[in-house]
């Protein structure tokens, strides 16, 4: 990912997520893959996509985007 400017941050911001979200996409596509070939792997992919929404949605606590779904 680029360094962002003050340039244009919200385009930057934009673009970066974009991008970040099609290598993720692609990346957790691939895993799912692989471990349904190898289901030893599953364990390890549900704990990677577990992590990965706990992650999302602190950030979203600590930026204040969204009001928790439990609550």
């Amino acid at each position: 990912m680029t360094t962002l400017t003050t340039a244009a941050l919200a385009t930057e911001v934009l673009e970066g997520t974009l991008l970040t979200l099609e290598q993720m996409t692609t990346r957790i596509t691939v895993l799912a893959l692989n471990a349904s070939r190898n289901p030893e792997q599953s364990v390890r992919v549900r704990m990677l996509l577990e992590d990965l929404l706990a992650d999302i949605q602190a950030c979203e606590d600590d930026l204040g985007t969204y009001a928790p779904l439990d609550a």
